[in-house]
Formats: C-alpha cells, structure tokens, sequence
C-alpha cells in the first residue's frame, strides 16, 4: 500500500538548494559521487529537513563547574550516572547514544536512586547502576520497523552463529484480517556448540505496523536469557500481532505448526 509513496527515491544524491516558488519548493541536486549525474530540479509541496543533533555539553559551560566534556560535547558517566564530578550526574543524550527517551528515563531512575540513597544513608538505594543488557529502537514509519539486541550481521561479524526464527505476517490471522500482512517478526537464538541446542535469544527485530508496540517482550525475553522453548511455550493470545514473536520461537525450534516445514 505504500508503494507509491517510494516511487522516486535518489540514491547518492545530495540536496544542494531549495527555493521558494509561487508553484512550489524547487529544489536542486547533485551527485554524492565526483562524477556521477544528478537529477533535474523537482518541485514540492512540502519538504521535511532533517538537520539532526548535537550535544550541548559545550554549551551549558559544564567545564566551569570541573566536568569533563568531549570535543563534541558528550558528558562521559559511570555505570551509575556520575560524571567525573562525584556530586554532578547526567543522563540522557548528553551521555552517548543510543539518544533515546526511554533510555534517558531508566538512567534518569539510576541517579536519583543513586543521590537519594547517599543523602539517606541507603545502600540499596545507592547502589543502583544502569546495566541494561539491551536498548530497543523504532523507527515510527508506515509499517513501523523495531529492533533490539544483536542482528545478523553484527553476529556475523562477532564471529557468534546464530538460529534463525523467521514469520512471515501473511501466516498471521491478525494482520490478514487488519488488511496489513506485509510485516515479519525475526528472532535470533545462539547456536554456538556451547548452547548444546538451547541458546538463549540473542536479537529480534519486526516489520509491520504496531512493530514499536511489541518489541519489548523481545527486550524482556533477552534481559532474562529466555530460549525458543521459553518463548515458544508461553501462550500469546490469538489472534494477535502479537503472537508472531511466540510463532518465530517455534520457527526457531522447529515446532511450528503455523507454516510449511521449512526445506532441509
């Protein structure tokens, strides 16, 4: 259904002006590459820039007050939040990436137990520390795309061998009847020698809309070492997006009833 919509997409191409026009927004390109050809001038009704983001650390003068800022403007933190000021914390995007609101929140949570059980004499409180195993990101496009953990190619590149638990959305109920069974729900598994069959997840990542809103059972199932079998075995409502990360387990541990046995 979006197909339309990604009918003119220029690769190695940059933007290079944009101009106000009583028709529209002409904007003029160029090659990314020496050499190579750049499109004719296109007119627009609208035109979205997205000029991104840098720290501010340089910024907020946080050198006066003795802590250290990287010449892009990070803020370097310990595992609890604590600058290399002992009495100054940061969170947030200031501290590295991902720049994620979820992340700065959780961090957020881990300085204020930090300062609060040093004010109070807490040790429990004082211990806190962010030691999340895995961060999970959106990307809130049409279908939405979500991820988290390792992905295929970072395993690949760590040398880790991996399972693969793929389902398509065209095998779920749920997304053919929501006329949205474009999507697909991958998980990725150990399969080192070491897992003896039962690696633990490692990855996952989906494609389809409302991906954003079920990526955090994937976070969950990593931060508690889950297998397919743990996945695969827990009962997901039917029917539901949702239960394609219950049905890719199954793919992953070849129990899946849902799809044609896959070719050995």
């Amino acid at each position: 259904m979006n197909a339309h919509r990604f009918d003119n997409i220029m690769l190695k191409t940059k933007t290079v002006g944009a101009k106000a026009t009583p028709k529209g927004i002409e904007v003029t390109f160029a090659s990314a590459e020496e050499g190579g050809s750049a499109p004719a001038p296109q007119l627009y009704d609208l035109v979205l820039q997205a000029v991104g983001r840098t720290p501010n650390g340089k910024k907020i003068a946080a050198e006066k007050a003795g802590v250290s800022v990287t010449d892009r403007g990070f803020i370097h933190v310990d595992i609890q939040m604590r600058t290399n000021v002992p009495h100054i914390f940061a969170i947030g995007d200031i501290v590295g990436q991902p720049m994620l609101a979820h992340k700065a929140v959780h961090e957020a949570h881990v300085a204020a137990e930090v300062i609060a059980g040093e004010l109070q004499g807490n040790k429990e409180l004082a211990a806190a520390a962010f030691n999340a195993r895995v961060i999970p990101s959106v990307a809130y496009t049409d279908p939405e795309v979500a991820w988290v953990g390792l992905t295929e190619d970072q395993a690949k590149a760590q040398g880790i061998k991996v399972k693969k638990g793929l389902f398509p959305w065209t095998a779920s109920g749920r997304a053919i009847a929501n006329g949205r069974d474009e999507g697909v729900t991958k998980l990725l598994f150990d399969d080192s020698p070491e897992a003896h069959g039962h690696g633990k997840i490692l990855g996952g990542g989906m494609v389809g809309t409302h991906a954003g809103d079920m990526i955090g059972e994937v976070a969950l199932a990593i931060e508690m070492g889950a297998d397919s079998i743990d996945i695969g075995k827990t009962i997901h409502p039917h029917p539901t997006l949702g239960e394609s990360i219950g049905m890719a387990a199954e793919v992953a541990h070849g129990s899946c009833t849902d799809l044609p046995p896959s070719k050995k």
